[in-house]
């Protein structure tokens, strides 16, 4: 069994893939040391070590901090994972993804494979507010659940979406046509996907396609990354 779990700032959630039928969600986190761990977290990661300024993570063993027994079979970016995830679910396609949530971030798929992840978030000149990752301007200022009134007024989804639109536009290898937009401030607030699309009108805007119940796709794309990567279930 794979078990995948993905970690951010408004909890985790836990999706076992057994060897037959569906994939089981369960919110939280449950580690389980006969199944195969991987984990996809927000911030930077270097060689399994994980460093995320809105988990309060620094060279962190993401494992070990969510109090799992066992280190991680593997250890995703979550915004990558979502992105691989986006893709599998969708065939194979290639797409830009941004994942909305208490944080920004983003990941470019081609090709089946993530040419570009840790996009967008911390991206400058979009305020003059200082980021939670101490830097100033960056677009979580003005697009991450941290920094925005909840609920979100129609105005602030307006302003948020042309924030986010500025920087696809901005980034050289977000190529694709197709943008995915995903995270909790995204399923909360569903009139981002027309907001975007509005400010997008060159490319296809689509919300997840991640199953009911499911934070995003990262756990699919854990799962089809540990496919090629050899990692077996336990």
């Amino acid at each position: 069994m794979l078990t995948c779990i993905e970690a951010g700032g408004s909890g985790a959630q836990t999706v076992r893939f057994p060897g037959e039928g569906e994939p089981l969600i369960a919110n939280g986190v449950h580690c389980e040391p006969a199944s195969t761990l991987l984990l996809a977290v927000p911030g930077i990661i270097d060689r399994g070590r994980v460093t995320a300024s809105n988990l309060g993570w620094i060279a962190a063993d993401p494992a070990a901090e969510l109090g799992c027994p066992a280190p991680a079979a593997l250890v995703m970016n979550d915004a990558e994972a979502a992105a691989l995830g986006e893709s599998v679910l969708r065939g194979g396609r290639d797409l830009v993804l941004l994942s909305v949530g208490t944080g920004v971030g983003g990941a470019v798929v081609v090709d089946g494979a993530v040419i570009g992840a840790n996009l967008f978030g911390h991206a400058g000149g979009f305020s003059d507010r200082t980021c939670s990752c101490g830097g100033r301007g960056c677009l979580e200022t003005v697009a991450a659940g941290w920094a925005l009134p909840d609920p979100l007024s129609p105005d602030a989804a307006v302003a948020v979406a042309a924030a986010l639109a500025q920087a696809v536009e901005r980034e050289d290898l977000a190529t694709p046509d197709l943008v995915v937009i995903s995270g909790g401030l995204a399923r909360r607030h569903p009139q981002l996907v027309k907001e975007l699309a509005r400010c997008l009108p060159r490319r296809s805007v689509e919300a997840s396609l991640a199953p009911d119940g499911a934070k995003s796709a990262a756990a699919w794309g854990l799962a089809h990354a540990a496919l090629e990567a050899g990692i077996a279930r336990s």
